[in-house]
């Protein structure tokens, strides 16, 4: 090897100094990371705007799947239930105790009466946004199955011979409203609203299969001066 080849070789071995501009204000390379890390407006637009959209969607479906599997928000719209839930009460109506089929006399259930079409999935999901009136009912447990109820005008209901102390009710039913006696069936319960003489329930329509029960009322939220556990 020639000494010029020498030469030569160690001097492209040698790193040269680099030349900064004396009015540059970044470092050495910045300038190349920045425009590798720079994203385009439109599509940090887009990544915001499908980010907001799945957040809304789930939002959506959580709320969907409390409102027709955990708990409701329901009104009362009519004088039935007086004096203890009157007009424009609104009730927390729980929905999971239903599936283990234990009722109570004395509970107060909301449910589509005997004969009544249960709603369809567009209707339940336009309930669900005040856009579609279920026609569900709110009455309270009075019959068991297997047990036999009488309703005697003027005097009160009887289930198995025994009458009832009814202390949620302010007057006894009235002529003609009497029924039975009768046993309540396997599988149903035997239904009457508070308010006896303005109540259209069991006396007029027959006992409510079990499977026809949305849920029950545990909670008046409002008005707030009444807010409280449901007896």
């Amino acid at each position: 090897m020639s000494p010029k080849e020498t030469v030569d070789s160690e001097n492209n071995d040698k790193l040269e100094p680099l030349q900064v501009s004396p009015n540059s204000n970044h470092e050495p390379g910045e300038e190349n990371n920045r425009s590798g890390n720079d994203v385009p407006e439109e599509e940090t637009f887009l990544s915001g705007f499908f980010y907001l959209l799945r957040e809304i969607l789930i939002t959506l479906l959580l709320f969907l799947a409390l409102r027709n599997f955990v708990v409701q928000a329901r009104y009362i719209p009519s004088p039935s239930m007086r004096p203890g839930l009157q007009e424009g009460d609104r009730l927390l109506v729980e929905l999971v105790s239903k599936n283990f089929g234990t009722y109570e006399r004395g509970d107060i259930l909301v449910f589509y009466k005997p004969g009544h079409p249960h709603p369809t999935l567009k209707e339940l999901l336009y309930s669900s946004f005040g856009m579609h009136d279920d026609k569900a009912m709110i009455k309270r447990v009075i019959g068991l199955p297997g047990e036999i109820v009488q309703v005697i005008p003027n005097v009160g209901v009887k289930v198995n011979g025994k009458l009832l102390e009814e202390t949620y009710t302010s007057e006894k039913s009235h002529f003609p409203n009497a029924f039975g006696p009768e046993t309540v069936p396997e599988g149903q319960l035997f239904m009457m609203g508070d308010n006896r003489n303005q109540s259209a329930d069991s006396r007029r329509w027959g006992t409510l299969p079990t499977g026809n029960i949305v849920g029950k009322a545990t909670v008046r939220f409002y008005p707030f001066h009444r807010f409280g556990m449901i007896k």
